[in-house]
């Protein structure tokens, strides 16, 4: 990046006034653009902030020469934009305070220099137009955001649009990338008419006030198309409550009743009562739900809300530990024990107590080879009171749920509140509640575009049909920060992506029943112990365009990004041509 700005001066100039900033000019235009986009996202949720903020961005990447170290200048940016946007991270424990929350935005915040940087190789090197360069750059980026070390994929750019439902959908087709990319597809083009733009070799013959003049007209239609668009595509998909499954015209089936249970329980570690209280208050709700709304078809809790009542199991692999000090028989005896005793005191909740079927957050304890593993789950107990079904997370969170390398350097589990880590689950599941067909997700698992596609889609292929989507989420991690604000626009997304209902249960908020366009039809206030009750009907329509061919929009954008940035830097390395000597 350093040597295409260095070489600038010596290359053929196609503006009309080479022109540079000073480092302060950088500094200032980078922190705006960060603030003004923190600004967008939650608490303050000034959205419309989101359309204009990235312009300190691109007019760095227009200039001709940046000073040196103007870089670290603009990953400082990234970082105060990070540490804004994800303050509520650190809430729950120390560790994650001083650790976790530092080192994840001193991650995220190399993606800004990165989208610069790459960004000028295309505009400066390879001649590709600003208004195309950034988006499918910032684009591409998103796309290794969403996928390098597990991915994280909060707070992307179009997610500040997730409280105007008639902007993101698009997302049908694209997912949230799409959104983010017409945003600065807009901005783009209105940057490349301010004073002092690079030319693109195609328009420099052009006057001037003519080229600026298109490049103005041009924004004004896309943002009038986009909105345009959104709206269309908003009321078609409202009208298209039943389609076509597989093999024919579904038989109708009843809407079902489901409710949610939010507790109000923050997450301290060291507290040895903690389990027994978030039992004890979820009891009490869902005793309450049941008086005001008899004969559910489903009681939902949030994640891990089963305090010391959870899963024993033994696995086929069983072998008993070295330093077991008592009998292996007696051992298994007292395993198979409890897993009865948990059993029996299912039946009793969901038949005896509250005569619904239940969809439970707990966790799953499995004995198998000289070794004791965890895993995040959520079980559905049938009419009959027995687990009909399983689903265990697939998507462990990244300094939450384990530790890369952790295997390998066990003892690094010691300095971190989780234990020692997670194991993943193999797959998706569906809950069928009397002929409505429930997918399950645990907590950042819906913040993972391509994971909850990828399962529907999944499922789709063998057969299954796929009527509502369903969160459950501990978030007393986070203490009632805006990150579970972020945490409820990634579900509006999944929803639009996937062109299902999203039903959330979380502890301590947000719980909310989504649309399949985004809408937000109930939600919960945060810290407050409630409850929702939502009526669900099947949804036979097909599977969206994004469920059914992934990531291809963001994938195709990083591929270009690849492209332009090798052609460009071959283009860098060429030395500049000699003037012609005279009398030749």
């Amino acid at each position: 990046m350093h040597a295409s700005d260095s070489q600038a001066a010596s290359t053929p100039d196609v503006s009309s006034a080479s022109f540079s900033f000073s480092w302060r000019c950088v500094l200032f235009l980078s922190c705006a653009s960060a603030l003004l986009l923190a600004a967008a996202y939650p608490p303050l949720n000034l959205w419309p902030l989101a359309w204009v903020a990235p312009i300190g961005w691109l007019m760095l990447i227009r200039v001709d020469t940046l000073p040196k170290r103007s870089y670290w200048w603009i990953y400082l940016s990234g970082f105060l934009f990070w540490m804004t946007v994800l303050h509520g991270i650190g809430n729950a424990h120390w560790a994650t305070r001083l650790l976790g929350w530092p080192i994840l935005c001193s991650y995220l915040a190399v993606y800004t220099p990165l989208f610069v940087g790459l960004s000028r190789l295309l505009v400066l090197r390879a001649y590709v137009p600003l208004p195309l360069a950034a988006p499918v750059v910032w684009t591409g980026l998103e796309y290794i955001r969403a996928h390098f070390a597990t991915g994280f994929s909060i707070a992307q750019l179009g997610h500040t649009q997730a409280t105007v439902p008639l902007l993101i959908q698009v997302a049908e087709f694209t997912g949230a990338y799409g959104v983010g990319f017409a945003m600065l597809l807009v901005l783009g083009l209105a940057v490349a008419a301010l004073p002092g733009a690079r030319r693109h070799p195609a328009t420099r013959q052009l006057p001037l006030w003519l080229a600026r003049t298109g490049l103005i007209v041009c924004s004004l239609l896309m943002a009038v198309g986009y909105v345009v668009w959104g709206t269309m595509l908003f009321h078609a998909s409202s009208k298209l409550e039943w389609g076509y499954s597989h093999g024919g015209q579904r038989d109708p089936v009843e809407p079902v009743k489901i409710g949610l249970v939010q507790g109000s329980i923050d997450t301290v570690f060291g507290d040895p009562t903690q389990s027994e209280r978030t039992f004890e208050q979820y009891t009490a709700l869902t005793d309450h739900l049941v008086q005001n709304h008899p004969n559910l078809d489903l009681i939902v809790w949030p994640e891990t809300t089963m305090g010391d009542h959870m899963v024993f199991e033994i696995g086929a692999d069983f072998a008993a530990p070295k330093d077991l000090k008592i009998d292996e028989a007696e051992f298994r005896k007292r395993i198979l024990e409890r897993a009865d005793g948990f059993n029996g005191f299912l039946h009793d909740l969901g038949v005896n107590r509250w005569k619904s079927p239940l969809l439970l957050g707990t966790s799953v304890v499995r004995y198998g080879n000289q070794r004791m593993e965890h895993a995040n789950a959520a079980i559905y107990v049938g009419h009959e009171g027995t687990i009909v079904t399983r689903y265990d997370k697939v998507h462990p969170v990244m300094f939450g749920e384990y530790v890369p390398l952790g295997d390998y350097v066990p003892w690094i589990y010691d300095l971190l509140p989780i234990g020692g880590g997670l194991t993943p689950g193999k797959g998706p599941v569906t809950v069928d509640v009397d002929g409505v067909s429930l997918v399950p997700c645990i907590c950042f698992e819906n913040t993972v575009p391509h994971l909850v596609a990828g399962q529907v889609r999944e499922l789709d292929q063998a057969g299954i049909d796929v009527d509502a989507l369903v969160t459950l989420t501990n978030d007393g991690w986070f203490w009632g920060s805006s990150i579970l604000d972020l945490h409820l626009a990634c579900a509006r997304f999944r929803a639009v992506e996937n062109r299902r209902p999203m039903l959330v249960a979380a502890n301590t908020g947000i719980s909310a029943v989504i649309d399949s366009q985004g809408k937000l039809l109930q939600y919960s206030p945060t810290r407050k112990t409630t409850y929702l009750v939502a009526d669900v009907a099947p949804t036979v329509r097909p599977i969206s365009s994004y469920t059914k061919n992934g990531d291809w929009f963001a994938g195709l954008c990083l591929t270009l990004t690849v492209i332009g940035a090798i052609a460009g830097w071959i283009v860098s390395r060429r030395p500049p041509p000699t003037a012609p000597q005279k009398g030749n």
